[in-house]
């Protein structure tokens, strides 16, 4: 009895020395800062589905690097927590978010998969991410000023324009993509200390072109004061993916210029919304409306259109396309 549990032990041992030296070889030599390529990777997102199967069981597991200590808490949610992390040798800081998974998940998860493939300077650099367990932590750009919830009390009307116009590059891009991001808010536009803004958290992202051919999608996600119309009603139909965000930015755009939202929901039952579906000029007596100019209420109505189909026109009118 105790010679079978010693050889037990020594194969555990055995395999444990496996698996470690396995691991270090596939983090060895990984210069954290680089975004990470993968041979496999497909050069659109259109195969994506495809790469995720894959790619399940031989998906590298990369390791956090040494010469990075723990200097802060930058935030916490219901997803997890965000952590500061600093280099003082490179001079250079850099976010760690970790959030929950179920054992079960095994691999690629498709919000990793989507979001490391992005590059852009208004999306939000996602390095590489570790699995665990039970956690999954992603190793993103840090921007020191937040998000821009925190800074919206004080934008001028040039600063809005200005960052403004950095979201619409940054949704612009992700759609070329081939990707929805579907969950655009103030919360999920981050700052850097130049002022550059970043569009964050994927978790809600969804390709709508598969195969060459756009797709309709369904569920109904987001953020309540920022989701569409045709989202909040997606129990009787699918929807677009583009003209989703592109809604979410009319009322991110609104939100900046009068620092409050036009409705708390897209909803024929919110009077609010209500009496703009309806085109009733006496919503521009509100306060807050009134703080819009001739051309901001130009763009906001071009964005915030109730027909998906013309929203999406007047976008690609607006982006040149």
């Amino acid at each position: 009895m105790i010679v079978q549990l010693f050889l037990a032990l020594c194969r555990c041992l055995q395999e444990f020395n496996i698996r470690r030296k396995e691991k270090t070889a596939t983090s060895r030599g990984m210069d954290f800062g680089r975004t990470t390529t993968f041979a496999s990777m497909p050069a659109t997102l259109t195969h994506c589905d495809k790469v995720l199967k894959e790619n399940e069981e031989t998906v590298n597991r990369y390791i956090f690097t040494a010469g990075w200590t723990r200097v802060g808490v930058l935030g916490q949610g219901g997803f997890g927590k965000v952590f500061l992390f600093e280099n003082k040798k490179r001079k250079a800081l850099i976010a760690r978010k970790v959030v929950s998974r179920r054992p079960s998940e095994r691999g690629f998860r498709s919000e990793e998969m989507i979001h490391i493939q992005m590059s852009h300077p208004n999306v939000l650099k996602l390095f590489c991410w570790e699995q665990r367990v039970i956690t999954l932590c992603l190793y993103l750009e840090y921007c020191s000023r937040g998000n821009m919830t925190s800074n919206i009390n004080v934008l001028s009307e040039k600063k809005v324009k200005s960052y403004f116009k950095q979201l619409l590059d940054g949704v612009k891009y992700i759609h070329s993509r081939g990707v929805a991001h579907r969950d655009l808010k103030p919360d999920n536009l981050l700052v850097t200390k130049d002022k550059v803004l970043k569009i964050s958290d994927f978790g809600l992202a969804c390709l709508f072109i598969k195969n060459g051919e756009e797709t309709r999608l369904s569920g109904k996600v987001g953020t309540r004061p920022y989701m569409a119309p045709e989202v909040l009603q997606c129990h009787e139909k699918s929807y677009l993916g583009p003209p989703v965000d592109v809604w979410a930015c009319g009322v991110i755009f609104f939100n900046m210029m009068t620092r409050r939202k036009p409705w708390a929901k897209a909803d024929p039952k919110d009077k609010n919304y209500r009496r703009w579906a309806e085109k009733n000029k006496g919503i521009y007596k509100k306060e807050a409306w009134k703080k819009l100019n001739k051309t901001s209420r130009t763009l906001v109505s071009l964005l915030l259109e109730p027909d998906p189909l013309k929203r999406l026109s007047g976008w690609r009118s607006l982006c040149g396309q």
